[in-house]
């Protein structure tokens, strides 16, 4: 196994705050928490969702990097140092494996989307993009959707830039590429949004954003927060662990942690505003379907030098989502095959640039190849999004409340110096034992598809 001193950290802990939060600003971000605002009742579901952040996302990704920081290990490493006395721990441990078996999986089938976006971020420069009508974008996005010869090029582009960025390894390739991406989507995001600003619409955008509306909210809307809250930060993948390890044993992760939660919600309501000024007014509307971004933004930008541009940023956003999914697993298989980091990557990459041309021709050849409804690409999502994420996320969060020693997470916790007043501590660890524990159980079921069957039942 490779000596972990061989392993570097971080740069400096601002470094790896820009790493962190381009790993964690997903498409998400981007299209799924705007669609949320203006179908559940705009600030009365942003009241709820940043609730849950403080509630539930910050104690969980708080405590996944206070585990992780300085162990320099694998995600089932950091899980199996905490857990050596702790009962049932090959339990613990396999959490930690089924994780990063889930951040694989869902790579896999993210990799699918990030071909079309790097595809359709090409043509947005070029102008071959048809936004005459919602139905010649769908139709041109289908046609594209379901050539396997040109999604097997851009699925293959996408693989090679995120191998070559891991095989590099950390400083010399994931910090330096990640913040390269950060600041140029912050520079797309910064033009996009003063563009908006300066539009006629701002004042409405704003309005429809903020105005609070609790008759439209419902339960769904809450559920909806919740699962969006978990989702923004990467918790069930074990991207934050895999981070966290790099970082040194007395960082301040509670800090930190804000600061990453502060920067995703100012990037999701950015998103938001520029959508509702561009989108708004148009023809075509966000759908709750990934493929709505494809179908929607060339008609409602068409002909708008902001269109390029947002398509530019969607295919930044789908590379450094990528990044941080792709670490965790290669991760893992360099320390336990003993490969060197280049081996390791080619052989991750590999794996998964094959699972991923599996899940690109379901949309092909192997359209008609489904299972109860869904497709291979289908499953993916399935599996990862509401399974395996919201099942690892809750075990997390029963480890570090319930089952680790709380001594031990004192000295953990005091290690890092300006933390180490009690309350702190007590608050912390109260609200990882009860609100976000409770709050996880919620999304796990919702996820699972509790609330659709007791509308069944209910509301036949």
């Amino acid at each position: 196994m490779v000596a972990f001193a061989q392993r570097p950290e971080w740069s400096s802990s601002s470094r790896f705050v820009i790493a962190m939060t381009a790993a964690v600003v997903s498409l998400g971000n981007l299209w799924r928490l705007p669609y949320l605002l203006s179908d559940y009742g705009a600030g009365a579901f942003l009241l709820v969702y940043a609730i849950a952040l403080l509630s539930m996302g910050l104690p969980l990704f708080s405590g996944q990097l206070l585990m992780a920081r300085g162990t320099r290990a694998d995600v089932p490493g950091v899980i199996a140092a905490w857990t050596r006395n702790a009962p049932h721990s090959r339990l613990w441990i396999w959490s930690g494996y089924l994780a990063v078996a889930g951040a694989g999986m869902l790579l896999a089938a993210y990799s699918v989307v990030a071909a079309w976006s790097l595809a359709y971020s090409l043509r947005g420069v070029t102008g071959m993009l048809d936004g005459s009508s919602v139905s010649a974008a769908s139709a041109q996005f289908v046609t594209f959707a379901r050539d396997s010869e040109r999604g097997f090029g851009w699925l293959l582009l996408f693989f090679a830039l995120i191998v070559a960025t891991a095989a590099h390894g950390l400083r010399r390739g994931v910090e330096p590429v990640m913040r390269t991406l950060a600041f140029c989507m912050l520079m797309a995001l910064t033009a996009l949004v003063v563009s908006a600003a300066m539009h006629g619409r701002a004042d409405d955008a704003l309005y429809a954003i903020f105005a609070v509306d609790f008759a439209a909210l419902g339960w769904r809307g809450v559920f909806e927060a919740l699962y969006q809250a978990f989702f923004t930060l990467s918790l069930g993948t074990g991207v934050v662990v895999c981070f966290g390890s790099y970082l040194p044993s007395n960082t301040p992760v509670v800090r930190l942690s804000l600061v990453i939660l502060g920067v995703d919600l100012a990037v999701s309501l950015a998103c938001a505003f520029m959508l509702a000024v561009f989108v708004g007014p148009s023809e075509a509307q966000l759908d709750v379907g990934i493929q709505s971004l494809f179908e929607t933004l060339p008609v409602a930008m068409a002909g708008d030098w902001q269109a390029p541009i947002m398509f530019v940023l969607v295919a930044l956003v789908s590379l450094s989502t990528a990044i941080g999914l792709f670490e965790p697993v290669v991760q893992l298989v360099q320390q336990r095959s003993g490969y060197t980091r280049l081996r390791a990557t080619l052989y991750a990459g590999l794996a998964l640039a094959l699972l991923g041309m599996a899940a690109l021709l379901s949309f092909g050849v192997l359209d008609r190849v489904t299972l109860c409804g869904y497709n291979l690409f289908g499953w993916l999502m399935l599996i990862t999004a509401q399974l395996i994420g919201p099942l690892t996320g809750l075990l997390l969060c029963i480890l570090l409340g319930r089952v680790l020693a709380r001594k031990r997470l004192v000295d953990a916790w005091q290690h890092a110096g300006q933390y180490s007043r009690a309350t702190g501590f007590a608050l912390w660890h109260a609200l990882l034992r009860y609100p976000t524990r409770i709050v996880l159980v919620l999304v796990l079921a919702y996820a699972l598809g509790a609330l659709r069957l007791i509308e069944m039942v209910w509301f036949p």
